[in-house]
């Protein structure tokens, strides 16, 4: 008997965080798309703003800080947002040059939970960060 009920409620608690995540999932969604008005938005930040350590070649570790300041500009909490965690998934996360040799041209695609962004490198300081919410 005391099995049964400890089954129960560790369901309903699992339920009851799950669907807490979900609407705290919604609500970032919502401030990155500045009230759903669009599917994806583009925004700059520029590093010279914000105290972020040398990353050196690891592009993809500064393209997810970054990620990760915008999500807290827009006021989002950082549980809702997963970065090991797709809609198709397991997140697959990449960094490329598009123009081999012209290290300007480097995009990095991100997956998470809430959808995934391009984030871009300007010649100067500034992070160009485009989310796209997942449909």
């Amino acid at each position: 008997m005391k099995f049964a009920r400890f089954v129960v409620v560790t369901s309903f608690l699992l339920f009851a965080v799950s669907e807490f995540a979900s609407a705290d999932e919604i609500r970032c969604i919502n401030r990155l798309t500045n009230d759903f008005n669009t599917d994806s938005i583009s925004h700059t930040l520029s590093l010279d703003d914000y105290e972020v350590r040398d990353y050196g070649n690891d592009h993809l570790a500064l393209a997810i800080k970054m990620i990760r300041i915008l999500v807290d500009e827009v006021g989002c909490s950082p549980k809702a947002i997963n970065f090991g965690r797709s809609a198709r998934g397991r997140s697959h996360n990449r960094c490329d040059q598009i123009l081999r040799g012209v290290p300007s041209s480097r995009v990095c695609y991100v997956e998470t939970n809430l959808g995934y962004f391009f984030v871009t490198t300007n010649m100067l300081t500034d992070m160009h960060i485009t989310f796209n919410r997942w449909d």
